[in-house]
């Protein structure tokens, strides 16, 4: 079996199958593993490891991450001598299948192009009133009960092999929850009890746009274990209808501004309380003052269909809805030494919610008189969930320049957008640096730079 692309958690994907017994090559397509570590692969797992592309004859299957491109060496030969090809998705699921680890533990994987990390949040704390609940988001993997979260490891990315990671580490730490969410990047394993895609929108390409990110996460439908249950937009017509034609178990959510009133749960928010209704239930809650609350009615809804579905009751979810006052980088309001700082920089951020944070805050400077108005955009890496295009960038700020007293971009990709109003920053602290020190009592400072966080 070889295992393609170590840099995005494809190491633990092949030290997990070289532990069930299977002959293991592993190739660092894109040269970013250290000496070392490739090192430990052959030592201590016994996995052959490779950086450049080697022939495919030896190997029954050859695991690939979803984005890889289709014309790289290894995979235009696979499919020329018809080999078994799997992504790291499946293999995930298969590995999870194998070793029983979560055996009796309800497993819920959420995937989408937006609201992801908020959905899987919200739908922790509703789900910790009544249960014990492993997250595993961008944010970390968090430990909910009662409604509180502790933080129980930083820094895993949310590509299908940190799952692995994520549940090496309840293993080690002996914690035994009674549910786990895994917020999953392009798609899902087959493994989960409940798979969730938000939105399919905006879609965008992937594996050198060769295809569509869409394409990989209705995946996620074609795979589901016996069972399973899928929480899907009504919006994206593409994952209802195939849900249908695969005769798989589903329900539906609708966001404030739809027009699709068959949906099983519908919201409507009217600026300061958001209402759930499905049939005869209906839901309501105010919302917190302090922060967008628009910007998270799909998290809102996704997560309180899933919540319904697993017997929370209308009055903890109206709770937690309450109690919410943002994620930080997710449309935050703050204030900054006398400055309001609206913080919109995560993983999943795009010019579109750029547009929408700077919107947002120039309303608020209508009703406040406020003064000068900074923005921070950019990306700390291209690679974060495909970057932030520079020609949107450079787009967005040759149309709204006119409302930004200055903008700092961040990132090497966005050195040559040009304008006496644009300087340069290197990451999003230096960006953020910039703007205070540029700013003063009054003004608002509106940060919106892809990364993780």
């Amino acid at each position: 079996m070889a295992v393609l692309d170590l840099t995005h958690a494809g190491i633990i994907i092949a030290q997990k199958l070289a532990e069930m017994g299977f002959d293991v090559t592993a190739v660092d397509v894109y040269n970013t593993i250290a000496e070392d570590v490739l090192f430990s692969l052959q030592v201590d797992f016994g996995i052959a490891v490779s950086r450049s592309p080697v022939p495919v004859g030896p190997f029954d299957i050859i695991v690939s991450p979803v984005h890889l491109e289709p014309g790289y060496q290894m995979l235009a030969e696979a499919r020329e001598q018809g080999k078994e090809i799997i992504s790291h998705h499946r293999a995930v699921g298969m590995i999870l299948s194998a070793n029983k680890t979560l055996e009796g533990i309800k497993v819920i994987e959420i995937t989408g192009s937006k609201a992801k990390t908020s959905t899987a949040s919200i739908l922790a704390d509703m789900l910790s009133r009544t249960m014990v609940v492993a997250l595993h988001t961008t944010r970390g993997l968090e430990l909910w009960t009662g409604g509180r979260a502790r933080i129980l490891h930083l820094g895993l990315s949310i590509a299908p092999g940190s799952i692995l990671h994520a549940v090496d580490t309840l293993k080690f730490m002996d914690i035994h929850p009674d549910c786990c969410i895994f917020e999953v990047s392009i798609g899902g394993t087959g493994y989960a009890d409940i798979g969730m895609i938000t939105t399919l929108e905006p879609d965008y390409t992937i594996a050198k746009s060769t295809s569509q990110a869409s394409d990989a996460k209705l995946r996620m439908l074609d795979y589901g274990k016996e069972g399973s249950v899928f929480v899907l937009n009504s919006h994206d017509s593409r994952s209802v209808s195939k849900a249908r034609e695969l005769g798989r178990d589903f329900f539906t959510f609708m966001d404030s501004g739809s027009q699709d009133t068959q949906a099983d749960l519908r919201l409507a928010f009217n600026g300061k309380s958001v209402t759930l209704n499905a049939g005869k239930i209906s839901i309501c809650a105010d919302v917190d003052s302090s922060y967008n609350a628009f910007s998270y009615t799909l998290a809102f809804v996704a997560a309180g269909a899933a919540a319904l579905h697993m017997g929370v009751s209308g009055e903890a979810i109206a709770e937690v809805i309450s109690g919410f006052t943002g994620l930080q980088g997710r449309m935050q309001e703050k204030d900054i030494n006398g400055r309001l700082l609206i913080d919109n920089s995560n993983s999943g951020m795009d010019i579109t919610s750029a547009e929408r944070a700077l919107d947002y805050g120039l309303r608020g400077l209508a009703r406040e008189n406020a003064g000068k108005v900074l923005m921070v955009l950019g990306e700390e890496a291209a690679q974060v969930c495909e970057g932030l295009p520079p020609e949107k960038v450079a787009e967005f700020a040759g149309r709204r320049i006119c409302d930004i007293d200055h903008l700092i971009l961040v990132g090497d990709r966005m050195r040559d957008i040009r304008n006496e109003k644009i300087s340069h920053a290197v990451h999003l602290e230096d960006g953020l640096e910039q703007a205070m020190g540029m700013s003063e009592e009054g003004d608002l400072v509106i940060s919106c730079v892809k990364c993780f966080r």
